[in-house]
């Protein structure tokens, strides 16, 4: 098991710089995994590449997630909208919409405090990065029925998102949501 790579940065430019020649090291890239932390705000990085062999077709995933350093009572979930969802809204299955087309028409949408999720994605560059990627799983929640459990802000994607510039629109939508609810 590969050890997680930490990186603390003064800027966004500068961290990006360094992981992507981190990640460029590494000539047959099959898991990365790297704590990125910026102004006080750490976001996980994890890239995994299953190639397969013999009869597998392989597998890959690109996972961001990180901890809300307070807590907030919103909770969010957008997945992929398919032809499953369609057969689940027919069923009753809640939709919300946000009042943005594009996006509600891409994701299904489910959350507790509709408002303060539409004023969290108000801004056309995050939800332009969201876009890029209709098949990927967004979400604010806890992974416990604690009551202090940390709640987590994670995007993850059944493939692995090599491209450096994409990847780094996806973390900086997190940084900046992040910040938004703390």
């Amino acid at each position: 098991m590969e050890a997680i790579r930490r990186f603390s940065c003064d800027s966004e430019e500068e961290l990006w710089r360094q992981v992507a020649i981190d990640i460029t090291r590494d000539k047959n890239l099959t898991s990365y995994s790297a704590q990125l932390s910026l102004a006080g705000t750490d976001i996980f990085l994890d890239l995994d590449i299953d190639l397969g062999g013999g009869f597998e077709s392989g597998s890959s995933a690109t996972t961001f997630m990180a901890p809300l350093p307070t807590p907030v009572e919103l909770r969010f979930a957008l997945h992929e909208q398919d032809w499953m969802s369609e057969i689940g809204k027919f069923f009753g299955m809640e939709d919300v919409r946000l009042g943005w087309p594009e996006l509600d028409d891409a994701f299904i949408i489910k959350t507790n405090h509709p408002e303060a999720l539409k004023a969290l994605m108000a801004d056309e560059n995050l939800r332009q990065v969201l876009l890029q990627h209709p098949n990927c799983e967004f979400t604010l929640s806890v992974d416990s029925d604690e009551p202090d459990a940390t709640p987590y802000l994670t995007f993850s994607k059944d493939e692995a998102i090599l491209d450096m510039t994409k990847l780094q629109e996806v973390y900086h939508m997190l940084f900046t949501l992040l910040q938004r609810l703390g």
